[in-house]
């Protein structure tokens, strides 16, 4: 019995021996694989070369001709490609669709302008602006002269302006005297005399109603300072229509 199982094992441990030295030269050469990789000897991953760096060689400018003078050079210019267009596309004509009959309003004439009426800047009919200036006689001559007119300059001939003061009482019609119209460049002008001389005094003037039969004043009565110096010895007085 012994001697049969001794020839029994004896192929077996055959098999294990050869199976063992077999995986001992797989690790001999493993190690020998792994040695050979570590010392670079081979490589089984080449890397990639790298390509060389492309160098860009710099084009020197083309030196330009000075033209000289004569015949120019003449240049063909290329011609523009013709682009075909595309050709129109037939569109249907859209029936035409009956609609109710429509009685069309009536037509609203335009708004008629209305004017604006201007503010009134006073109380009284007319207003007045008063300037002391230099006559035009020169310096011998003092007194009060002026015009009448509405609000866009124009003149209002026959209203009567009342002056008072300084030993004078009288009553004038503006635009009476054409020779005064012509001196002041209104055609509703007037003007009353003092004295040859500037002097100091004080001077009164109201414009009056020409059209009611008690003649009404229809301004502020306006009082009137002479300084006595030349520059300012003609008071001129601008009667405005206010309203």
């Amino acid at each position: 019995m012994k001697g049969a199982t001794l020839t029994a094992k004896k192929p077996r441990d055959r098999i294990f021996n050869s199976l063992t030295v077999l995986v001992l030269v797989m690790t001999v050469c493993l190690l020998g694989f792994y040695g050979v990789v570590g010392l670079n000897i081979f490589n089984p991953f080449p890397r990639r070369p790298t390509p060389p760096p492309v160098y860009t060689i710099a084009m020197l400018p083309t030196p330009t001709e000075t033209p000289t003078r004569g015949i120019p050079t003449w240049t063909p210019t290329p011609s523009p490609s013709m682009t075909p267009s595309p050709r129109p596309t037939n569109t249907r004509t859209p029936t035409l669709t009956p609609s109710p009959f429509v009685i069309p309003p009536t037509p609203t004439p335009p708004p008629t302008a209305t004017e604006t009426p201007r503010a009134t800047r006073s109380y009284w009919q007319f207003t007045h602006e008063v300037r002391f200036i230099m006559p035009a006689y020169g310096c011998e001559w003092t007194g009060v002269a002026g015009h009448v007119q509405d609000l866009d300059g124009n003149p209002l001939k026959g209203y009567p302006v009342h002056i008072w003061g300084a030993g004078i009482d009288t009553v004038i019609t503006a635009g009476a005297d054409q020779r005064l119209n012509t001196i002041y460049s209104h055609q509703a002008a007037f003007e009353q005399f003092f004295d040859a001389r500037p002097k100091i005094m004080q001077v009164r003037v109201q414009l009056h109603d020409p059209y009611k039969q008690n003649h009404p004043a229809i301004s502020d009565e306006i009082v009137l300072d002479f300084q006595g110096f030349c520059g300012g010895a003609l008071a001129y007085v601008v009667f405005t229509k206010n309203h």
